[in-house]
């Protein structure tokens, strides 16, 4: 098995397994339920805010020790949060310990970005999409595992709210061990910034040089911030990245606050004590295999993005912003459910596209720094969203959802305007021109940015 593809096969276990957490699909209920005896006040305005800032907090310092410990040991750390997270559900009790709960969540979420930049910095750039398309596949998978588990242990009676977060905690304990065997990098971007030659094989792999070797901490840290900031004025002067980013920060800012909040929505319409069966897992699982198979098929479709990528993300995030506003409505369940499988599904789709579009505009390995920037944009908004809309409002979750739609309305608008304004640049001419499908890659010698060791 080529080196490549045995990287990638670690990472989607240990995607797959982080993923699998069944508990997870009835969290609002098991905090409400007897072993933590909540109240709604108190996990939907004190518990579930939480984790929005930690997330925001954290994110800088991760992406900064990602680079200087060179991915594995942050995404080692993140198994660590998941463990941490899980125990304190299974042992701990009270709103102190529940916030602390989502602290360690957040802790272990932050450094998701070493896993989505790991694979970058591992694997040869011809092969970044498909290993894009097939890692998001594996978290997906895990997700339906996870969702379908919970429902069929909860709907026979095999297992209570509580007696799920056994799974849940063996699961990410698989996860933690799986990260400890990842390869390592030797190299990263900024802090251990190190010369490269191409491979005989058509990939390519850093060198250690001994000059690079030695170099002292202090002379390293005095060159990361202006290899940052050179890196950021490069990627940011590329108006095509740009845009792709705005719909990557607003949209994942919307999508964090429907995944937060999508539970106490539930619970409004349809009240555990009043409602003999109740669906999350299933709805989950659906919606997560769903967002699977579209997110694998998109490593397998090549249409010309340049030309029609701002009226997709346009069309995309109106039809979220009526599902968001039919969810706020409606006094069905079942609206809810079925909106809420149709919006994970296009966000999956789109983001997956996005991630993609953005890392193959990147000439210098700056992909850890711009995926974090855009996760730091789009947790300032979901912060600031929280702070307003959830604690100082305290709107109820319905009215929350409303709010949601009208946000993602926005966001179409305004990438309507950037299609049109495309459009009208370009005339029939010029998009005839530009044709519907984009160039396949070519199979030749590709060195990697600085800073990376690719596997064959």
């Amino acid at each position: 098995m080529d080196k490549w593809l045995q990287t990638c096969l670690l990472l989607c276990l240990y995607g797959f397994f982080k993923e699998l957490r069944p508990s997870e699909s009835f969290l609002t209920e098991y905090l409400l339920g007897p072993q933590q005896n909540l109240t709604e006040s108190q996990v939907y305005y004190e518990v579930y805010p939480v984790w929005t800032y930690s997330y925001l907090s954290l994110l800088i310092v991760v992406f900064l020790l990602t680079d200087m410990l060179r991915y594995k040991p942050v995404i080692i750390f993140e198994g660590i949060g998941y463990v941490v997270t899980w125990s304190l559900l299974l042992w701990a009790r009270g709103v102190p310990a529940m916030q602390f709960m989502e602290f360690t969540y957040g802790i272990a979420t932050s450094t998701e970005v070493a896993y989505y930049t790991y694979i970058y910095a591992k694997v040869a750039g011809k092969f970044y999409q498909r290993v894009t398309s097939y890692t998001r596949t594996a978290i997906l998978t895990g997700r339906f595992m996870s969702g379908l588990l919970a429902q069929i242990l909860v709907s026979t009676n095999l297992m209570d709210y509580h007696s799920l977060n056994y799974i849940s905690l063996t699961s990410v304990s698989i996860a933690f061990i799986i990260a400890c065997i990842l390869p390592s990098v030797p190299t990263s971007i900024y802090f251990h910034r190190n010369q490269y030659l191409p491979s005989s094989e058509g990939d390519s792999f850093a060198h250690l040089t001994s000059g690079t070797m030695n170099e002292s901490w202090s002379s390293k840290m005095k060159k990361a911030p202006g290899l940052i900031w050179g890196d950021f004025k490069a990627a940011y002067s590329n108006w095509y990245l740009v845009k792709w980013s705005a719909w990557w920060a607003f949209a994942t800012c919307g999508n964090f606050q429907v995944g937060n909040y999508i539970q106490p929505l539930w619970e409004t319409i349809a009240p555990m004590d009043d409602t003999e069966n109740l669906y999350n897992g299933a709805v989950e699982a659906a919606q997560t295999l769903l967002s699977a198979l579209a997110a694998f098929s998109v490593g397998y479709l090549h249409l010309n993005w340049e030309l029609f990528g701002e009226g997709t993300l346009a069309v995309v995030s109106l039809a979220d912003g009526l599902l968001l506003l039919f969810m706020g409505l409606t006094s069905y369940i079942s609206v809810g459910y079925i909106n809420y499988v149709l919006f994970r599904v296009s966000y999956q789709i789109l983001i997956t596209l996005a991630s993609y579009q953005v890392a193959k505009q990147l000439q210098a390995d700056s992909y850890g720094l711009v995926f974090g920037i855009n996760m730091f944009v789009s947790l300032l908004l979901q912060s600031l969203l929280t702070l307003v809309v959830v604690q100082i409002l305290e709107i109820d979750p319905q009215m929350q959802f409303v709010i949601y739609g009208i946000y993602f309305l926005f966001l179409a608008l305004g990438f309507f305007m950037l299609s049109a304004y495309a459009c009208g640049r370009l005339g029939c001419k010029g998009m005839k021109e530009m044709g519907m499908w984009e160039a396949q890659p070519e199979r030749t010698i590709q060195e990697p940015p600085v800073g990376t060791t690719e596997a064959v």
